[in-house]
């Protein structure tokens, strides 16, 4: 009997030892994405990447919170906090949601310490652990394949660049001097508005670094879906404009001069500039029906699968309405603790 009982608490002991190795390889071993993996729409992150819809699930900064990161179902339900972090620029893949860390306003998990408060993150989805891809001060980001491509602040030179990091943490490196925008990604390639010489389309390859000429629209905040091009036309007073990409014939979209917008391939969400009145309006792009949503001056439009949701400009406040309805209200999550 005693040899049997040895024998089981070895094997108890061997398996308690093999959990415990398992354990620490799974929450280091990081999975990466097929290539061309994108982590938000280029609309969204126009929007400060304040929602971020993935495998059926919402990641949003919630407004009444401080912008902590909690997740929800795309009908709103079952809300969640999801860690304490102040976040905007949400990407999300299958394992992980990847952000920028805003200056957290009171006790976060960095607490009094205000380190790496600005910095690049990856949070495990599985257990919520925080990766620093990039301790400095970071802006815009967007998932490319398994790189994100983000703006960096460089303390010593003063100065704002275009960066790229695995999403594993190596391998980081300056993709541009210049602060381009990172947002516009269609699988590995960036589109961004020239920012020295020119407003034209440029296209770059996060690889080897090569820039080309895209088009010859005068434009900013393109967005490109499918064969298709959206963008500010800076020679149509603003207004909205589309084109088949590398075309050279574009459709103007909206009534009035845009300050920013969003699309969700049925429609163009877009806050007027001297509208009559100004506000969020909505296009029909197949009819070209356009409609106010709410009147008033707003920003930040992030669209999932059931819903708009826009900022006052003013108060900061969001409001949301449904995606093909138009009763708007505001939203208004609940503020829910963070379980240790």
């Amino acid at each position: 009997m005693k040899i049997v009982r040895r024998i089981i608490i070895a094997i108890v002991a061997l398996g308690i030892i093999a959990g415990a190795v398992y354990y620490k390889y799974i929450n280091t071993i990081t999975y990466f994405n097929d290539a061309g993996t994108n982590g938000n729409t280029i609309g969204n992150l126009y929007g400060n990447g304040l929602f971020c819809e993935t495998d059926g699930v919402v990641y949003f900064a919630n407004p009444t919170d401080y912008n902590r990161i909690y997740k929800m179902n795309p009908d709103e339900s079952d809300i969640e906090i999801v860690a304490n972090d102040s976040v905007y620029f949400l990407n999300a893949d299958s394992h992980y949601v990847y952000y920028s860390r805003q200056q957290n306003r009171d006790n976060s998990q960095f607490g009094f310490l205000n380190v790496n408060v600005n910095s690049l993150c990856r949070l495990n989805k599985r257990n919520k652990k925080v990766m620093i891809l990039d301790e400095a001060d970071c802006n815009a980001c967007a998932l490319a394949g398994n790189n994100i491509i983000y703006l960096r602040f460089d303390d010593e030179l003063l100065t704002t660049n275009l960066n790229t990091v695995k999403i594993d943490g190596t391998e980081g490196q300056q993709l541009s001097k210049l602060a381009i925008d990172p947002r516009c990604v269609v699988g590995e390639k960036l589109y961004f508005s020239g920012v020295e010489n020119d407003h034209n389309l440029h296209s770059m390859n996060i690889y080897s670094k090569d820039i080309a000429y895209a088009s010859a629209f005068n434009l900013w905040m393109p967005i490109i879906e499918k064969s298709n091009l959206y963008f500010i036309d800076l020679d149509s007073k603003h207004r909205i404009c589309k084109a088949a990409l590398g075309s050279t014939d574009k459709t103007v979209l909206t009534s009035y001069p845009a300050q920013s917008y969003n699309i969700d391939g049925l429609y163009l969400y877009y806050q007027s500039m001297k509208g009559n009145p100004d506000g969020l309006y909505r296009v029909d792009m197949a009819s070209g029906a356009e409609e106010l949503i709410a009147e008033g001056q707003f920003n930040n439009i992030n669209i999932t699968s059931k819903y708009v949701y826009f900022a006052d400009y003013f108060s900061g406040e969001i409001y949301h309405c449904p995606v093909r309805g138009n009763a708007v209200s505001k939203f208004d999550p609940p503020i829910l603790p963070l379980d240790d």
